[in-house]
């Protein structure tokens, strides 16, 4: 019974998906690069895409774009660097459009009678019923309105004062100041603008373009909460409810299981939700009931589920997260609980926001909302936000704190039955923990010719109770010391330059894990310009002191067993090994002609009584969009702690991979590749297949 509806559930959702989601506006014109970002997704805008409610638009240096709302009855126009998530509703035969322009211009033209059309700001409502007007907002929230006929309504969400600003008028909104309403200069307005403003365009609908998504493009099926801005190596899905999935082969222990993964994803305006639901068949045609016995094995099928994004009043992420980043990087820096996914599947949460008070803004964060083992939270003000002094009126101090409740836990045990794979002879079976010198058939035998009145239940109890075997089995969790571990860290930055082509900002950090030393990062830059996102620091650490402690490969390295000696150890016995050192470290971002989107980050320190130890970590992303079949194609690599670049595979390295084929319709062939390196014998070499962990896998996925 319970295999049916777990059927059942699955075609409901696979017949959900199918429901027609009314697109609310199109593209009419593309010049430059232009970026559309969706279910956490981006891809280039191309002419043809339909947008829907929540999907972002964003014009990189020299790029515009021209959107029309589906009643065409108002148009918008993005000048470059610009940021507009668009937002409509439609209320019986009228559509109310609400977007928010997060940075950069745009021009508007809207007919009367049509609905109502505001566009929102950080700081401020423009609202309007039949006017075209062109609004501005710096980096710094300052917004600029120009009216060029009709009114518009101006308001400031953070007094609450409201003005009109007629035809010819200019309002300019700049904090709790009060508005400023002065006769437009035509000094103001760029020449280049008015140019953009003024072309006209033919509908594109009078083309034959469709008005619903191409149902021949390829979608991947996993999106991704990056720190950095939102990478372009992905094509986009084709509207707000969307079906992915696959089919292939997996092996759990010895047995081989027919894999049948659904994903569905849904989205409404700030709510996202993904489901991972895997079908694991046996050769009997029969479901795999571990997946399906408890509660937590039914939170494991929600990949994530997200409200807003950060930056917004309120936002909300639970499920997985593949980069997560608290302050500057000396506390956690792309530390992710998606290592072994999708074998191990954990779901975190993310919850934060702003609050009305000097700039107060607050994040909580759990890797494991079931287990709560490694947790996270930050909390920053701005204390002189309010004042008018140059620079200080921005300055943001931080503070951060990271903690594992207990480091052994990272010890996989697959069958929860509190026995770490490593000291579990059945690691996938939590009825079973350990054979004690003989196979279990042997213990059966002996339990029902020595034991008046035996039963099958009563040899399970007879096995797991017995005090004989329990003093000879393998230890558990909980024969093992909690070994807890907690990083703080506080933190300051001043914004120099704000503005869409350049950006720099000087920032600084210290932080201490605690019971151990500390870390400095002093002095601190970051910037942006071009097509580049760069981070320069220098670094002062004692011994005994490890940046970043929460790192991509925390997962893997809070605890280790050593083969040999069977001891475990944890990450923190590390560092016993640590001595103090200075020196740089530096990262870049960059999108190449929006084709490849490339992140390095190297360190290099200098200790006082060893050589060097230097760090690096690489990420590359093809832009699909411009290769026929081609879905996606990335590739990691990251080593930490080497002197000279001179081993490909190291203690402290992994590489993965993915990549996607088209195969027509909404169906694509994807593989995945991972390699993990563990040293056992701790020589300081990875040989061996024991010491190399390999994760890899083909199959086909779909989207509906």
């Amino acid at each position: 019974m319970k295999k049916k509806i777990i059927l059942l559930i699955s075609l409901i959702i696979i017949s959900t998906s199918s429901i027609a989601i009314e697109s609310v506006a199109y593209p009419l014109k593309i010049m430059g690069s232009v970026d559309l970002t969706r279910n956490l997704e981006s891809s280039a805008l191309k002419i043809g895409d339909q947008l829907y409610n929540g999907d972002e638009v964003e014009t990189k240096p020299e790029s515009y774009a021209a959107i029309q709302f589906q009643d065409e009855s108002s148009l918008v126009k993005l000048f470059p660097n610009t940021i507009l998530n668009i937002r409509s509703e439609k209320e019986g035969e009228k559509y109310n459009k609400k977007s928010l322009l997060k940075l950069g211009e745009l021009w508007a033209k809207v007919e009367k009678g049509r609905g109502t059309f505001e566009i929102e700001t950080p700081t401020t409502v423009a609202s309007v019923k039949g006017t075209n007007f062109l609004l501005n907002v710096a980096e710094d929230g300052t917004t600029e309105l120009f009216t060029f006929e009709g009114e518009v309504l101006f308001q400031n969400i953070i007094t609450g004062e409201s003005a009109s600003v007629s035809a010819g008028e200019r309002g300019i909104i700049s904090g709790e100041e009060p508005i400023n309403i002065m006769p437009i200069n035509p000094d103001d307005i760029d020449e280049t603008h008015s140019d953009f403003i003024n072309e006209e365009y033919d509908s594109i609908r009078e083309e034959g373009t469709p008005t619903e998504p191409d149902e021949e493009e390829s979608i991947p099926i996993s999106p991704e909460a990056e720190e950095m801005p939102q990478e372009s190596g992905t094509k986009s899905s084709g509207g707000p409810i969307n079906v992915g999935g696959g089919v292939g082969t997996v092996m759990v222990g010895r047995e081989t299981y027919t894999q049948i993964r659904l994903m569905p994803e849904l989205v409404f305006g700030k709510f996202g939700l993904g489901l991972d639901i895997d079908l694991m068949i046996d050769s009997n045609g029969d479901i795999r009931k571990e997946d399906w016995n408890d509660f937590e094995d039914y939170v494991n099928k929600v990949y994530y589920l997200r409200y807003g994004q950060r930056g917004d009043t309120f936002y909300g992420r639970l499920g997985g997260f593949k980069s997560y980043t608290l302050g500057h990087g000396l506390v956690m820096k792309d530390y992710t609980n998606m290592l072994r996914y999708p074998e191990y599947k954990q779901i975190g949460i993310q919850l934060g926001g702003n609050l009305p008070v000097a700039g107060i803004t607050a994040e909580l964060f759990t890797a494991n909302a079931l287990k709560n083992e490694i947790l996270g939270g930050r909390l920053t003000i701005q204390p002189l936000h309010k004042s008018s002094i140059p620079l200080l009126n921005n300055l943001v101090f931080g503070g951060t704190v990271a903690h594992d409740r207990n480091q052994v836990k990272g010890l996989l045990d697959s069958d929860n039955d509190n026995f770490p794979n490593h000291f579990d002879d059945f690691p996938f079976n939590d009825r079973w923990h350990n054979l004690i010198d003989r196979e279990i058939d042997d213990y059966h035998e002996l339990y029902f010719s020595t034991v008046e009145n035996p039963t099958e239940e009563g040899f399970e109890e007879w096995f797991t109770n017995n005090e004989y075997f329990v003093n000879r089995r393998n230890p558990s969790f909980a024969d093992f010391q909690k070994n807890a571990i907690t990083v703080v860290g506080i933190d300051y930055e001043i914004p120099f330059i704000q503005n869409p082509l350049f950006t720099l900002s000087h920032y600084g950090e210290a932080a201490q894990i605690l019971d151990h030393k500390r870390g400095f990062i002093f002095p601190g830059f970051y910037s942006k310009f071009l097509i580049f996102h760069m981070n320069l620091e220098y670094r002062i650490f004692q011994d005994d002191f490890m940046p970043a402690f929460f790192d991509q490969l925390y997962d893997e390295q809070r605890a280790v067993v050593y083969t040999d000696i069977d001891s475990v150890l944890t990450k923190e016995s590390l560092l016993n090994n640590i001595s103090s050192s200075r020196g740089w470290y530096g990262s870049l971002t960059t999108n190449i002609l929006n084709l490849l989107y490339v992140t390095v980050s190297y360190s290099d320190m200098y200790y006082k009584d060893r050589d060097n130890s230097r760090s690096l970590w690489g990420k590359a992303n093809i832009n699909t969009s411009f290769i026929p079949k081609l879905t996606k194609a990335e590739i990691r690599y990251s080593q930490t702690g080497f002197d000279t670049l001179n081993q490909f595979k190291s203690p402290n390295a992994v590489i993965n991979g993915s990549l996607g084929y088209a195969l027509g319709g909404s169906t694509q062939l994807v593989g995945t590749y991972q390699e993990r390196y563990v040293d056992l014998d701790n020589n300081g070499k990875i040989r061996g297949e024991n010491e190399t962990i390999t994760s890899m896998s083909m199959g086909v996925e779909f989207r509906f």
